[in-house]
């Protein structure tokens, strides 16, 4: 909520890593198709005219948000922190970014 009014961005460091973690896990299963609701996610070949409008779901700034999320878990994460949701998350919201990314019309 505090994103539509205060816009406060450096609010990240007050997060507990694992419950933080949780919810933007939750939250990234929320937006997606029900053929990504898989987790840990699955990488599976998708049909060509399969379509990422599912990331608008966030709203305007849906993808912000996403990296504003990871910004903040991984300020809150500590050397004795289980990295491996964390690395997940990153990972797949990399490949969903280089699936969109590789079906952009080219502008050459």
């Amino acid at each position: 909520m505090f994103m539509k009014w205060a816009r406060d961005y450096s609010r990240g460091d007050k997060v507990d890593a694992g419950k933080f973690g949780a919810a933007v896990i939750q939250w990234w299963l929320t937006i997606q198709p029900t053929t990504r609701k898989n987790w840990p996610p699955t990488y599976d070949a998708l049909p060509d005219d399969f379509s990422f409008n599912y990331f608008n779901r966030g709203g305007p700034n849906g993808a912000f948000l996403m990296i504003l999320c990871l910004g903040w878990w991984a300020n809150a994460l500590t050397p004795s922190t289980d990295f491996t949701d964390f690395n997940l998350v990153v990972g797949d919201v990399h490949w969903v970014l280089e699936q969109i990314a590789s079906r952009a019309p080219s502008h050459s």
